[in-house]
């Protein structure tokens, strides 16, 4: 089986393990490089950098032309419980927005037998969700049991400084310079989540662009306002 992300799901250029801002995640980010532990599932608030890391474990593998799948759960309605069949055969599955499929009784025994496939194989599972598995909601009481058999990690969310750092990276990433000034301007004036803080300079990108402008604080300000 020849392998990717899956349909015509395309991870962004900046997920990968070098573009994410650690901080006090060093440990997670050394147990997904390292492939000792067959099971790791890691859970944490939106925009704390779950995807971006199964996105970025995903080219990892496929760039040392390895077998790796990548599905994006909250998009179960576009996608069948049977696609989960055979993916024990893999070097790496990555399963994210793991709550999208909490209470679907076909997508929750589909898991639960893949669990069991992968329990004898060589292949890799890595899970992501917004909370633990305790207190996540499956209800199948097996599968439940199973999210913990491996590896747990609770993403800690960056801080103010953490977040300046994710922004002027990515900036940099884009080809856009982006001082001290001019960051903090944008954490104060914007949403302190992660994923619309990434939109947002994804939009400055574009705007800067198409005006031939650098990004200023009147610049922002005018583009806020």
């Amino acid at each position: 089986m020849n392998t990717q992300l899956p349909l015509s799901f395309q991870a962004p250029e900046y997920a990968v393990f070098e573009s994410f801002i650690v901080a006090d995640n060093q440990q997670l980010l050394h147990s997904l490089q390292d492939d000792s532990e067959w099971l790791i599932y890691l859970w944490g608030e939106s925009g704390s950098g779950k995807s971006h890391l199964l996105q970025a474990v995903t080219q990892y593998y496929l760039a040392q032309n390895q077998t790796a799948f990548y599905i994006p759960l909250a998009d179960n309605q576009e996608l069948s419980p049977q696609m989960l069949d055979g993916l024990e055969a893999m070097d790496l599955v990555c399963l994210d927005e793991l709550d999208a499929i909490c209470g679907n009784a076909h997508w929750e025994e589909a898991l639960f037998h893949l669990f069991n496939r992968m329990r004898d194989s060589d292949c890799r599972l890595v899970l992501a969700a917004s909370n633990s598995a305790v207190n996540l909601g499956i209800k199948l009481p097996d599968l439940r049991s199973r999210l913990s058999w491996g590896l747990t990690y609770q993403l800690k969310p960056l801080d103010d400084k953490g977040k300046a750092a994710a922004l002027k990276q990515r900036a940099s990433q884009c080809g856009l310079s982006m001082n001290d000034e001019v960051t903090a301007y944008i954490l104060k004036h914007s949403s302190r989540s992660m994923h619309q803080l990434m939109a947002l300079l994804d939009k400055l990108d574009y705007a800067s662009l198409a005006e031939q402008r650098k990004l200023t604080i009147p610049f922002i300000k005018s583009y806020l306002s």
